[in-house]
């Protein structure tokens, strides 16, 4: 939605469409969550909402000034420091391990930390400025859902019947929404047929 009124994606019927499937595959999961709660959904609304923003926004320096990914960090990194780094000093100043924290090995670990995050951040940018923050958030998907896999391989959480379906749905969706961007015309009138349940192509003949 940000990007289509920001004018980085061109409004599409269709792709509106694609993106309501992956949208109901994710309320599937949260709804078959066992452990939902709606404090922790709220929190995580707001920061799906803070991140969409930030995505577009990175979207249109990317696009409109025509920065590169360097440039771009260069400009934003300095910013994002300073705001997590007062509400760091806001919230959590009293429980930070400051013993701990003068120690090497903690250092070696902010160090790696860092560079990975910077590697990531660098990497997010590039995608952005090859493709769009849509393709980015679609691409998250496929974190969540390898995230899960994760959870349930290696700690043995619980998953439900209804959130494999949603994830189902969600892969469903994030496959037809890159055969959408090779192939419109087939994949458009499978997503009508999918909609209308057979009806159009019967109103067709």
């Amino acid at each position: 939605i940000f990007s289509f009124f920001a004018g980085i994606e061109s409004p599409s019927s269709m792709e509106v469409c694609i993106v309501l499937i992956i949208c109901v595959g994710v309320a599937l999961t949260s709804a078959g969550e066992s452990f939902f709660s709606w404090t922790g959904f709220t929190f995580q609304s707001l920061g799906i909402l803070a991140e969409s923003s930030r995505l577009v926004l990175t979207g249109l320096l990317m696009k409109k000034i025509k920065l590169d990914p360097l440039s771009n960090l260069y400009y934003v990194a300095p910013m994002c420091m300073l705001f997590t780094g007062l509400a760091c000093l806001y919230f959590e100043s009293s429980d930070l391990p400051y013993e701990r924290m003068q120690t090497s090995d903690f250092m070696l670990i902010m160090l790696v930390n860092g560079a990975v995050a910077f590697t990531l951040n660098l990497a997010v940018v590039a995608l952005i400025s090859n493709t769009s923050p849509l393709v980015l958030t679609l691409s998250g998907i496929v974190k969540d859902i390898l995230l899960v896999i994760l959870s349930v391989t290696v700690f043995g959480s619980p998953v439900t019947p209804l959130q494999y379906a949603g994830y189902g749905v969600a892969l469903l969706g994030l496959n037809l929404h890159k055969e959408y961007k090779k192939n419109p015309e087939r994949i458009g009138q499978l997503v009508t047929y999918m909609f209308t349940c057979g009806m159009a192509s019967q109103a067709k003949i």
